[in-house]
């Protein structure tokens, strides 16, 4: 065999020995340490995705607490300067100006802070950027790297934020939510968790499920898509519905912040409820450092409405006076002697008096006019353990069942710690300690018919899907009392507003009812009372009939020398402004509802064709007013409204129209004119409005009293004019 042929199959032999024990090396013995890094490649990891939290509407469905997502940014620039030579430099700069540009662009990111972080040392490496990108600006930015051909973008999830549409709004409850993170140094797992107020309560129906999904990526740390790869979908939370009214809310909270002011209070708490379902409609509780704190710092804060506790002083003389009356211990105008009160206990005397001096009040009275000393003669008919075992029935001395964040249940003794004194002293409210929505929550079943609700924040749950998957239902822990009881003491504290302590509550049309207290300030860890400080509180209800909503408001330590810290000069005033506001919101029909249950119907006389003298002496014979529209020659009413013999509210005025009908239907119109409306029916004012090619937005039926465009404007094809009908 020729040598160099030999020579040729011997090395191809030694070249394949080597290969073979390379291969074997690498495969077998893992010199390289690449069976790591095989792993890595084939087996897939698995990425968290990261739940989005359930948003917080309040009853209406108006957004009070939504969820941001924040990502962070970092540009892989080796892979952006992959098909850029090293030593171009002019081509490096404009590549880096481009991403500075658009990641600039579409975020709040400084761009020459961009600009420096990419041309930090060594170039070829990945940098971070930022960690402030929302969803939004992601989606733009990663947009403006596709059409400029740009690759190197790295998001990865940072973090959640709250976004809050109204602000401070519903600080008090609403509460905050903070960053969580389970597992291991190396392996930990975002998530979010609700630290205080609505957000802490309902924190599992919020938080929602996190997801995974499994990723492989090549060697350039691209991500490859294959079809084997599993994946579990982040589940979002739930949305929850509150039972707060956001536009009763403002109120509460506009009128509070501006008591705390006018009468330089330490603390303003109030509480709106629905006593028929226990829903809360509104409540908060404004310190008076208010101004001076961020939404988020005021977030954090305890909801005071739920959690402050206070003396309620003579608001609690209803319960003692609802006993009363079941037992039929007094008639509401029996005459109750009111003059100083001495009692004796263990050789220790105590005086009960009252502000203003009474020697006899009616037990309908003591409550109108607040009486301490007729209060205190009435309890002792009661006793001790009937008390007691109310005031336990309507919920004081514990929580009240809400699951609202932070409550408190009170200060209310057991009846084998009540002392000499405690049941005089407990039945016009010393000696325990309530809190708003404790007494908010008392004061319904008073106006209810005797149901003890449990007082409830959320209204309805709906999945990511929008499908609905709870509703809440009013809750009856208890019933107390007769109807006919609760009748009479809802006169009783209908007299309280109508000529008692809190006349100034009183709205025009409105029936009120409710109960003045203004208690001293027990000395904290002491025996006795703070001088000059004073709670004062106020709780009423409305309609007194069919009672639809019952506030509380309360003044922590308002001003003493100004005499604030009287209820009747600053909780009742207070009280007044809210209720005077709510009942003009547009959903709110109480008042109108009021006016009808108060009208007085009559049949309209027909006057039609009669002398306007005559027809007015006709209308004044039976009491009713009028308004005349339009006139003729001959005086005479062509029209009226109402029409003859229709029944209408006697308060309100018949409209006759002195037009002289056949002249006004023969009128020539003017295309280009507002006619004269007032005084037709809607039907001819539609007939004549039509000619002038006018669209009539109508308010009312009857006759034209009154037109938004004046006769004789001009017009053009398609105006619109506003009539009303009356």
């Amino acid at each position: 065999m020729n040598a160099r042929i030999k020579l040729f199959i011997y090395l191809n032999i030694a070249l394949l020995i080597v290969w073979v024990i390379y291969l074997f090396s690498i495969q077998i013995l893992d010199v390289y340490n690449l069976r790591e890094t095989v792993q890595i490649r084939q087996n897939p990891s698995k990425e968290i995705l990261i739940p989005e939290r359930g948003n917080i509407y309040d009853r209406k469905g108006d957004l009070l607490v939504s969820c941001i997502k924040y990502y962070q940014l970092d540009v892989d620039r080796r892979a952006a300067l992959d098909n850029i030579e090293p030593e171009d430099e002019n081509s490096i700069f404009t590549l880096f100006d481009k991403i500075s540009l658009i990641i600039s662009e579409y975020s709040d990111t400084d761009r020459k802070l961009i600009l420096s972080r990419l041309q930090q040392e060594p170039l070829y490496s990945s940098i971070f950027i930022t960690n402030n990108i929302t969803e939004n600006q992601l989606h733009d930015i990663k947009q403006g790297f596709s059409n400029k051909k740009i690759k190197g973008l790295v998001e990865t999830f940072h973090k959640i934020e709250r976004s809050y549409p109204h602000d401070k709004l519903g600080v008090n409850f609403l509460g905050i939510m903070d960053d969580k993170f389970d597992g291991d140094n190396n392996n930990n797992v975002y998530r979010t968790c609700g630290k205080n107020g609505v957000e802490a309560t309902f924190d599992d129906l919020l938080t929602g499920e996190i997801g995974w999904r499994e990723t492989i990526y090549d060697a350039k740390n691209r991500n490859v898509p294959l079809l084997f790869l599993k994946k579990k979908p982040a589940l979002p939370g739930n949305s929850i519905y509150l039972t707060i009214d956001t536009n009763v809310q403002e109120i509460l909270e506009e009128k509070l912040i501006e008591g705390l002011s006018d009468y330089k209070a330490k603390n303003a708490i109030g509480i709106v409820m629905e006593p028929q379902s226990g829903e809360i409609l509104a409540m908060a509780g404004i310190k008076d450092d208010y101004n001076y704190r961020s939404a988020k710092e005021l977030r954090s804060v305890t909801n005071i409405a739920a959690s402050f506790m206070f003396e309620p002083g003579s608001t609690l003389k209803p319960i003692t006076a609802l006993l009363a009356l079941e037992k039929n211990i007094f008639d509401p105008k029996d005459k109750i002697d009111c003059s100083d009160y001495h009692i004796e206990y263990q050789s220790e005397e105590r005086v009960i008096k009252d502000d203003h001096k009474y020697k006899t009040l009616s037990f309908k009275d003591i409550i109108a006019y607040s009486s301490n000393v007729g209060i205190s003669r009435i309890v002792e008919k009661i006793g001790s353990k009937m008390l007691y075992e109310r005031m336990i029935a309507m919920g004081f001395g514990h929580k009240t069942g809400s699951n609202i964040s932070g409550e408190s249940s009170g200060i209310f003794r057991k009846l084998k710690d009540w002392k000499g004194f405690s049941l005089h002293s407990i039945s016009f409210g010393q000696e325990i300690s309530v809190t708003a929505l404790q007494l908010a929550n008392a004061y319904c079943s008073l106006a209810n018919g005797g149901n003890v609700m449990q007082p409830h924040l959320l209204k309805e749950v709906k999945d990511y899907n929008n499908n609905t998957i709870f509703n809440s239902k009013p809750k009856v822990l208890r019933s107390i009392s007769t109807q006919n009881s609760l009748d009479t003491l809802k006169v009783f504290l209908k007299g309280v507003v109508d000529y008692g302590t809190a006349t100034g509550a009183k709205v025009e049309g409105l029936t009120l009812a409710g109960k003045t207290g203004t208690s001293e300030k027990a000395i904290t860890g002491k025996v006795g009372y703070e001088k000059e400080k004073y709670t004062s509180i106020f709780a009423g209800f409305f309609p007194v009939n069919e009672p639809e909503y019952v506030i509380v408001i309360v003044y922590d330590e308002p001003d003493y020398e100004s005499y604030s810290y009287y209820a009747s000069l600053s909780a009742v005033p207070t009280f007044q402004k809210i209720v005077k506001t709510m009942i003009n919101l547009p959903e709110t029909e109480t008042i109108a509802n009021v006016k009808e249950n108060n009208k007085k119907f009559i049949f309209a006389p027909d006057v039609t064709g009669l002398q306007l003298d005559k027809a007015i002496e006709k209308l004044q014979k039976k009491g009713i007013d009028y308004v005349i529209y339009g006139n003729n020659a001959e005086n005479i009413v062509t029209d009226q409204y109402p029409k003859p013999n229709i029944s209408f509210d006697k308060t309100e005025k018949v409209i006759l129209s002195l037009d002289n009908k056949q002249g006004r239907e023969q009128l020539n119109v003017n295309v280009n004119e507002m006619p004269d409306l007032k005084g037709l029916t809607l039907r001819k004012a539609i007939a004549l409005s039509n000619k002038c090619n006018i669209k009539l937005l109508i308010t009312g039926k009857g006759v034209i009293i009154d037109q938004t465009i004046k006769p004789g404007s001009k017009t053009k094809f398609g105006d619109q004019c506003g009539v009303t009908a009356r």
